[in-house]
């Protein structure tokens, strides 16, 4: 952008370019750069540390991912620098690529999931390799090697990571033919050898250091939530959904996949898991558990005055992916094509099963990329979890002015259409026969329920 309509915001960036100039050792002024740092307090403080990174995007605009860093497996104190250092990288070239209108927000949720998987996998291998040096190794009888399974579900498992987010991941194992306990000088029984391998994983990806974080990690989606333990056999994991699984894990299994470790047995696990997650019968009564959910959520909003909150709010990202996922639920144990993990395809998918009409999913779909979109460039600016508009007015000009708008008013008048729209949708996903509607994207739904 080669000027900022907003006075404030025109100072900002000035003053951004100055730093940024002192830090790579002469002017930087330029175009992308200006909307970037209009946009993102995170990405131009990553590129005043990172000067190299400056330079390289301002002569190719970053077209490929930054690589992956070695750990040192000796220098263990280091790993955690290195990993912040690594994603910041990563996620201000994926910053870039978005504000400046390279890639869309499909490109964007892909790239942060590619991130994510790559910074577990190398943040696993270390820990293991360390804490291989105390407690040895897992083995089977056999002698062969077992590792921890981390399932990734939410947004990481959908494949449609948002730039700040928290990780959901479930810590699982093996324990078919395995040894009583690891081979090393202070050996461990399986379940607290990968419950503390999982939480020292967590800890270096998660902890706030002085390079900040590299992923949140939230663990609390395992079985019994908080108060069970970190890693679960498969299975003793297979078992408790079988006795105890309830409505709300059918949905969040519905996105699970591994993404770190033992790769091939836990898409072994999901198999198994699969009928509890689709039923092998139309199932409507998954509306049902839906309908619990909703309840649940809306008191939510109500309590915490969430509606300016494009996530949990009404109309909302979290609608488009409840009502999506019932439609799911509701047919996909009867086929397999509706059985995708994200949002965009599963919508595709059903629109192609004529299980939603084109217009309501033409609807859904703009409405969930701009809602992600505005997602992105709500966490974007501070690196902050947010889902929350923001008050400040400087703040609304930056997001405004970034997504290409001419104030805040004209993009929360699209907003607010965006959000009608999935509000009606979720709301004919809701009703019922007796009020005698049969929405457009629901109709087949309502005609083939018995009388």
């Amino acid at each position: 952008m080669s000027a900022t309509p907003d006075p404030q915001l025109q100072s900002l960036v000035e003053r951004s370019l100055a730093r940024l100039g002192a830090a790579a050792g002469g002017p930087v002024d330029d175009p992308r750069l200006r909307r970037v740092v209009a946009a993102s307090d995170f990405a131009a403080d990553t590129l005043e540390r990172q000067p190299d990174l400056l330079r390289h995007l301002l002569e190719s605009d970053g077209p490929l991912p930054i690589p992956a860093p070695v750990l040192d497996p000796d220098q263990p104190a280091e790993w955690p620098a290195v990993l912040r250092r690594y994603r910041a990288a990563e996620s201000t070239r994926l910053a870039w690529r978005d504000i400046i209108g390279l890639d869309d927000v499909e490109t964007t949720l892909a790239g942060s999931t590619v991130l994510a998987e790559q910074c577990l996998a190398l943040a696993l291998e270390a820990c293991e390799r360390d804490f291989a040096t105390r407690h040895g190794w897992m083995r089977t009888t056999g002698g062969e090697v077992r590792r921890l399974i981390v399932f990734a579900l939410g947004k990481l498992g959908g494949g449609e990571l948002n730039f700040s987010s928290d990780i959901d991941l479930v810590y699982g194992y093996d324990s078919d033919d395995l040894a009583e306990a690891s081979d090393g000088p202070r050996p461990l029984a399986a379940e607290p050898y990968f419950s503390r391998l999982g939480q020292q994983l967590a800890r270096l990806l998660g902890e706030h250091t002085a390079d900040g974080f590299c992923h949140r990690v939230d663990l609390r989606l395992r079985p019994y939530g908080s108060a069970g333990r970190s890693a679960w056999s498969l299975a003793s994991m297979e078992l408790y959904f079988q006795q105890e699984g309830r409505d709300w894990e059918r949905y969040a299994w519905q996105k699970a996949r591994p993404v770190a470790g033992d790769l091939d047995g836990g898409a072994a696990f999901l198999e198994v898991l699969r009928p509890f997650v689709y039923r092998r019968y139309l199932d409507f009564g998954a509306l049902e558990g839906l309908r619990d959910m909703k309840a649940a959520v809306s008191a939510e909003v109500a309590r915490r005055e969430l509606a300016d909150d494009i996530k949990r709010g009404p109309g909302g990202i979290r609608e488009i992916e409840f009502l999506v996922q019932a439609l799911q639920l509701i047919r996909g144990g009867r086929e397999p094509a509706l059985r995708r993990r994200g949002v965009l395809p599963a919508l595709a998918a059903l629109r192609q099963a004529r299980h939603l009409e084109e217009e309501a999913a033409q609807a859904l779909g703009s409405a969930y990329r701009f809602l992600r979109r505005l997602e992105n460039r709500l966490q974007m600016l501070r690196d902050d979890q947010v889902h929350a508009l923001p008050d400040d007015p400087l703040d609304q000009a930056r997001i405004a002015c970034g997504l290409g708008y001419p104030d805040w008013e004209t993009l929360r008048a699209a907003l607010d259409q965006h959000r009608e729209q999935v509000t009606a949708e979720f709301a004919a996903l809701l009703g019922g026969r007796e009020q005698g509607q049969a929405p457009a994207a629901l109709a087949v739904y309502w005609r083939a329920l018995p009388e």
